[in-house]
């Protein structure tokens, strides 16, 4: 399943926009484990953050300094900076007041990330060091989106990353050309065409990291979206809180919520639009582009599974809110019998009701249909509450393909939702067992 994807020779980042990745030996040797992102021009800036109640210091520091424009972010791997105290804290200030002289800015406008071990301090004298480095090796060519996206990364087995381009316009979608750096395909997606125009494109791109300690009251990762549309703070923050509801919290890989999850996003302006204030249409085409990078992303988190060797998504469909859908397709996802019989191509399908009997969301028992559907095929299991004859062969064959989908239509109302997981196998034990070996 972990194929791992080609960097598209013709990915890009948004105007103004750099990025660096090197090797600080913060746990391992000789892997890219310190990552930059950098603005030329100050930053629009939004966040979502972890709930889990044990938050690391970069949380906190981040939580502090989101409401100012942002210039750069630094990114460590190898060491979470969670439960350090004071020394903690004091570590964080100390990383942007060095990073901040280098790169001659205002401290209060960067921000950081660290995802690894909990508990360890951070080895500040490698940090302090390799900070020069890390800033002449900022740029916008293929290489350095290369660099920064893997040195971002922990157990994940391939970097995570999407872009993706649109028109602006005063009336209605024109064309969205996207990049999809995993599958290294270019695809065209056109909209409604318009006669008005501001004759303006921005670009949206992000890059995430995730395997494990995935099951997000926000999004269990980290993430980095960012883009050269002008947009305002407020319009920022409401667009991001929106999409990720619906695409990082409808993800989980094994129930656990981390200690240092964030997403945030930048918006530099340099694609000289005109600022959107307002939810018009160019609001509601950023959003599309907003969750369509986020969804990409999202996706590859719970493919990237840690052992994982099937994606699973689960969609409902007819709900009567689209809370019931959510927290309906979240249940099944997050439930661990569920995974097990996804990794072992069994149709077990009274662990899905199961899981949606205790999700706490209700449901009509006697009217819902489920059916397994993959490359290979689909099949009908149960159908209006009642289960279906079907052929065991048949569904194992349908189960065997590397991304697995389960479709529920509850036959109840207009609402849809969908959310992604991976199954449950052997390596998750192995590689959680030797985390910090």
């Amino acid at each position: 399943m972990h194929t791992k994807p080609k960097m598209k020779r013709n990915a890009k980042l948004p105007k103004g926009f750099q990025l660096s990745g090197i090797k600080a030996n913060i746990k391992y040797k000789n892997r890219l484990d310190l990552g930059l992102i950098y603005s030329h021009e100050p930053c629009q800036s939004a966040g979502v953050w972890t709930q889990n109640s044990v938050q690391a210091a970069c949380i906190t520091y981040n939580k502090a300094h989101i409401q100012n424009t942002i210039h750069a972010i630094m990114v460590n791997a190898g060491c979470a900076n969670a439960c350090t105290g004071k020394q903690g804290e004091e570590n964080c200030i100390t990383s942007t007041k060095a990073l901040s002289k280098a790169l001659h800015i205002d401290s209060k406008q960067i921000l950081l990330a660290s995802t690894g071990v909990i508990g360890a301090q951070l080895p500040m004298d490698k940090i302090l060091k390799a900070i020069p480095k890390l800033i002449a090796h900022k740029n916008s060519n293929k290489d350095s989106i290369k660099a920064a996206s893997r040195a971002i990364m922990t157990t994940d087995t391939f970097p995570k990353t999407f872009g993706i381009t649109y028109k602006l316009t005063h009336i209605n979608n024109d064309t969205a050309d996207s990049i999809d750096n995993t599958n290294n395909v270019d695809t065209a997606t056109p909209t409604n065409k318009t006669t008005k125009t501001d004759k303006k494109r921005f670009r949206i791109w992000g890059m995430a990291k995730g395997s494990g300690m995935i099951h997000p009251n926000m999004a269990t990762m980290l993430g980095f979206i960012l883009t050269d549309i002008a947009i305002t703070k407020e319009l920022l923050q409401e667009a991001l809180s929106e999409v990720v509801a619906q695409t990082f919290n409808q993800i989980s890989v094994d129930g656990d919520t981390s200690t240092n999850d964030m997403v945030i996003v930048l918006a530099n302006g340099q694609a000289k639009n005109k600022t959107i204030t307002t939810k018009d249409a160019n609001y509601a085409l950023f959003k599309d582009g907003l969750k369509k990078v986020c969804t990409h992303l999202a996706k590859q988190i719970a493919r990237d599974g840690e052992g994982a060797t099937h994606l699973l998504e689960v969609a409902i469909k007819h709900a009567q809110s689209l809370q019931q859908a959510q927290t309906l397709s979240k249940a099944i996802i997050g439930s661990n019998l569920v995974k097990t019989a996804i990794f072992g191509k069994d149709a077990n399908w009274g662990r899905i009701i199961c899981a949606m009997g205790y999700s706490n969301a209700t449901f009509n028992a006697n009217k819902f249909n489920l059916i397994f559907a993959s490359k290979n095929g689909k099949i009908t299991i149960v159908k209006n509450g009642v289960a279906m004859p079907f052929n065991e062969s048949k569904a194992k064959h349908i189960l065997s393909a590397n991304t697995i989908r389960i479709l529920i239509d509850l036959q109840d109302g207009t609402y849809t939702a969908k959310a992604w997981g991976c199954d449950l196998s052997y390596d998750y034990i192995k590689i959680n067992a030797d985390y910090r070996s």
